[in-house]
């Protein structure tokens, strides 16, 4: 015989009820996963193949109802206005790294060169840029890959960084006028 949602909800409800309010600290939240245990009962019940197995099968939606609870809650604080962030002023040593930075993509090797701006710039993947070049995957990596180190060679040798704890640049100073000066 096959059991009604109204059955299950008199046989289980109060039971699931504490199951749940021993996991979740909120009764309000307990009440709310109970009635989504609920909903995902009635909207499965035809799935259920062997009715011996009702309660295992209820208790397993209602323990996956939990852990979806706590995996979706994030707690949330706002954000005061007074931290928002403001633009930097673009200097005018800004625009001239910018350029030098152009200047050093510009001057790689027309395939190093081609497959930086298509990936880094105008947002291709590799496997688009493979694709595109009529190259193989592992090439158009190659080519990334090859095209990166050439450009860190060459801004290594025109300027000093200062890196953070986790590897990310906090400061750029130039090394001197002649390393930089077909750059820039």
């Amino acid at each position: 015989m096959n059991a009604t949602l109204e059955q299950i909800w008199h046989e289980f409800a109060a039971k699931l009820g504490q199951f749940i309010r021993a996991r979740v600290a909120d009764p309000a939240t307990a009440e709310d996963i109970l009635l989504e245990v609920f909903v995902k009962i009635q909207a499965r019940l035809g799935q259920l193949k062997d009715p011996a197995k009702l309660p295992s099968w209820i208790y397993l939606i209602t323990r996956n109802a939990i852990i979806d609870h706590y995996r979706t809650r994030k707690e949330t604080v706002e954000v005061p206005e007074s931290l928002a962030a403001e633009e930097e002023p673009q200097t005018h040593e800004t625009e001239e790294l910018k350029v030098a930075f152009l200047r050093m993509i510009y001057s790689l090797p027309e395939p190093y060169r081609e497959a930086l701006v298509l990936t880094e710039f105008d947002g291709l993947t590799q496997q688009q840029l493979a694709g595109r070049l009529g190259i193989s995957l592992s090439g158009a990596k190659s080519r990334v890959q090859r095209g990166r180190q050439q450009l860190k060679q060459m801004l290594t040798e025109c300027c000093t960084f200062e890196f953070d704890r986790r590897g990310k640049v906090i400061d750029c100073a130039p090394r001197g006028k002649t390393e930089c000066a077909e750059y820039g």
